[in-house]
């Protein structure tokens, strides 16, 4: 169940970014460091995407898997965010994901990666912006 959660998500992603100038692909069954790759004409960059669905109102990436998003994004060179779709609340963002780079969250005792609902509410970039407006400090 979780993995198909997961899976309409990463189509989720794909499907905004094809139908709003982007262009993205999911990386299917390879559960590799990223599940979309693609252009956002918002950032005039590449975008690496790790999606997540979670009940909880904290979400937590393993040190391990924030830091190989991180490495594909840098040889890729594109921006990496961590897709998170709270699926038990509406957020007001678009299609309800928030897009969170790894600035957003902040390390565990034990070297994890989390960021609380409101925090990443504050700190996220909605779909709209990777399609529609440059973001700052993006040149």
């Amino acid at each position: 169940m979780v993995y198909r959660k997961g899976a309409r998500l990463e189509l989720e992603v794909v499907r905004y970014l094809n139908a709003h100038g982007g262009a993205a692909v999911r990386v299917a069954g390879s559960r590799g460091p990223v599940d979309v790759v693609g252009y956002a004409p918002g950032l005039r960059s590449h975008v690496a995407i790790q999606c997540k669905v979670r009940r909880s109102d904290v979400l937590y990436v393993e040190a391990e898997e924030m830091e190989r998003l991180r490495g594909f994004a840098r040889r890729l060179r594109a921006r990496p965010f961590v897709a998170w779709k709270p699926s038990h609340r509406r957020t007001g963002v678009t299609k309800n994901i928030l897009l969170l780079e790894p600035e957003c969250f902040s390390r565990t005792k034990h070297g994890n990666y989390r960021v609380g609902l409101r925090e990443a509410l504050e700190a996220c970039v909605s779909l709209d912006e990777l399609v529609t407006r440059r973001l700052l400090g993006v040149l």
